[in-house]
C-alpha cells in the first residue's frame, strides 16, 4: 500500500459529525494522532530523500551504527534482534550490503562454523560523512522547539506507549 500525505485532513466539524454518529469518537484523540501521523509522514519523507542521497535505507542505517559499536562485529543472530526482524530479513539486508562493501562477513574467532558481520573502511567511511548530515537533519526537525518542549514533548511520546515509562525518563 502506498504511503499517503493526505492534504485534506479533517478539520474539527467533520470530527464533530463522526463523534455525534460514534460517540466513542474522542474529537481531541482522534486530532492528536492525526498530527502525529502526519508528523511522521513529513519526517521520514524528508528523512528518506536523506538517506537516498547517500545510498542509505533506514534499515542500512542503522545496522551501519550497530556494527560500529561492535568492535568484534556482530552475528546474524544478534543484528536480526537488535533490528527486530526475522534472520531471513537479515541475510537479506546483509547481502545487499556485501554487495555494496559496506560490510564483510569474518569467520567468528570462538565458534568455527559461524560468521560475525563487521563494519567495512568504505561502510564506516559512509556512515561517517553520513553522521554529521544526519545529526543536521534531526536538529532541523526540532529547531523550532526549545530544549524544554523538546524534553517535554520526548516524554509526551514516551507517555502515550507505555503509561508507566512515560512517568520516567524514558530511557534517553
Amino acid at each position: 500500500m502506498p504511503d499517503f500525505n493526505f492534504r485534506d485532513r479533517p478539520d474539527i466539524a467533520r470530527l464533530q459529525k463522526m463523534q455525534e454518529l460514534y460517540p466513542d469518537a474522542n474529537v481531541t484523540s482522534i486530532q492528536t494522532i492525526l498530527s502525529l501521523q502526519y508528523t511522521y509522514r513529513v519526517i521520514q519523507s524528508r528523512y528518506d530523500q536523506v538517506f537516498n542521497q547517500y545510498g542509505l535505507s533506514e534499515s542500512r542505517f542503522i545496522l551501519l551504527i550497530f556494527l560500529y559499536h561492535a568492535d568484534n562485529g556482530l552475528s546474524l543472530s544478534d543484528l536480526a534482534f537488535k533490528l527486530g526482524v526475522a534472520k531471513p530479513t537479515t541475510s537479506k539486508l546483509i547481502r545487499g550490503m556485501t554487495t555494496a562493501k559496506l560490510v564483510e562477513k569474518v569467520a567468528d574467532a570462538q565458534d568455527k562454523r559461524g560468521v560475525k558481520i563487521h563494519l567495512t573502511a568504505v561502510g564506516q567511511k559512509l556512515l561517517e560523512d553520513f553522521l554529521p548530515v544526519n545529526f543536521q537533519t534531526m536538529n532541523r526537525f526540532v529547531s523550532n522547539l526549545s530544549a524544554t518542549e523538546q524534553q517535554q514533548l520526548k516524554q509526551l511520546l514516551n507517555k502515550m506507549v507505555s503509561p508507566e515509562q512515560g512517568q520516567k525518563d524514558g530511557g534517553n
